[in-house]
């Protein structure tokens, strides 16, 4: 194991960044088009960005593992302190912003009204735009719990690539049973069916169709050395197979042999396998931008602002969306890019205004304040 293991891992804070960045660029693209009429581009050049973007959900999820994985490898962990911390700095500014996205959405503060809301979108993660994937994040802290021991005992490459493997298997079980069923089959009539289809419907809001992913993210944080010197000298293919695979989901694109909602299920095989491949050409630039001396001290800041972009973006975009942008004459690409720039700083900022740790300090330092007596200049 590398010496750097305590406190200064910047490998994935690049990763984490461009993750975020594509998050809010899937958002922004979706919206503008939705609406081509008042807002005109090229729908096709849209298009192509957004489905080419998609994988930032991926991306998380490998880095949770690695991190995971990396951190606590080899080592005792006290399970009450590991939940407790997810609490304070997952579960509990989750419960805060999904109350304030239900209060917005309904428009009262009636309780009534409010709980039956505000308990499902916590359950779903399916608050205004969707904040699913803190419950998936919770999924696979509750997956690392259960597993870390098998996994480092167990855990090797073959595994990994059977994963790949089974998981693409799985798209192609649903395939058959639901985008084009090779059998009519009536999900209603049984209880386990409507379950396989609820499966189906709701899949990318569960960790079993991120096994793979998170599989690799926890063999990569296990064989740290490994995987770095794997990936450095993989990454010139790896970009290859990348590029390659970007022009061929585009082209099926826009040759219409695949429609728009297919393009978009990352679950798909050659887009699992675009994913991958990306993943392995990026981490070597991620960790070289992370060691660089100013640059990286600048990825680790908005790396851990992750979280508050991601909470706060829908409230940002659908504000600007619904009260801005209508009033700029500004060209849809240039409405696109400030919309970009502008929503991490006021994510962040409204993030750290909501966090009960900034409020508790402020009454803290308020209470701390030494008195002044005015002396008159005796």
């Amino acid at each position: 194991m590398s010496s750097d293991r305590k406190g200064t891992f910047q490998d994935l804070n690049a990763l984490f960044v461009f993750g975020a960045a594509t998050v809010l660029v899937i958002h922004i693209l979706g919206f503008f088009i939705q609406t081509q009429n008042e807002y005109p581009l090229n729908t096709d050049v849209e298009a192509v960005m957004l489905i080419l973007f998609r994988f930032g959900r991926s991306l998380f999820i490998f880095a949770t593992g690695m991190l995971l994985f990396y951190w606590y490898r080899k080592r005792q962990v006290d399970w009450g302190i590991f939940w407790r911390k997810r609490f304070r700095v997952i579960v509990l500014p989750y419960m805060i912003w999904t109350a304030i996205y239900t209060v917005f959405k309904l428009q009262t503060v009636n309780v009534a009204e409010l709980a039956p809301q505000f308990f499902h979108s916590l359950l779903t993660g399916s608050s205004f735009y969707h904040l699913y994937y803190i419950p998936l994040y919770l999924q696979l802290s509750l997956l690392f719990f259960v597993c870390k021991g098998w996994f480092e005992r167990y855990l090797r490459f073959w595994m990994v690539a059977l994963l790949f493997l089974l998981q693409n298997a799985l798209y192609l079980v649903f395939r058959c049973l639901f985008t084009d069923p090779l059998w009519v089959i009536d999900w209603s009539a049984h209880p386990l069916l409507s379950l396989v289809e609820y499966g189906y419907v709701s899949s990318q809001n569960y960790a079993c169709m991120y096994f793979f992913t998170f599989a690799l993210g926890a063999y990569a944080g296990l064989h740290v050395d490994k995987w770095r010197l794997w990936t450095k000298r993989l990454q010139l293919p790896s970009w290859i197979v990348t590029l390659s695979l970007a022009v061929w989901i585009a082209y099926r694109y826009l040759n219409g042999h695949m429609s728009y909602e297919q393009s978009l299920n990352i679950f798909e095989p050659t887009y699992l396998t675009y994913t991958t491949s990306f993943l392995i050409s990026f981490y070597p630039l991620s960790r070289y931008l992370g060691k660089l001396p100013v640059l990286g001290e600048w990825l680790s800041k908005w790396a851990k602002h992750n979280m508050a972009i991601y909470l706060v973006h829908p409230l940002i975009l659908f504000l600007l969306e619904s009260h801005v942008i209508f009033r700029l004459d500004w060209s849809t690409p240039v409405i696109m890019a400030a919309m970009f720039v502008i929503t991490p700083p006021l994510c962040i900022f409204l993030y750290e205004h909501t966090l009960i740790s900034y409020w508790s300090k402020r009454s803290r330092g308020k209470s701390r304040r030494p008195a002044r007596m005015n002396t008159h200049g005796a």
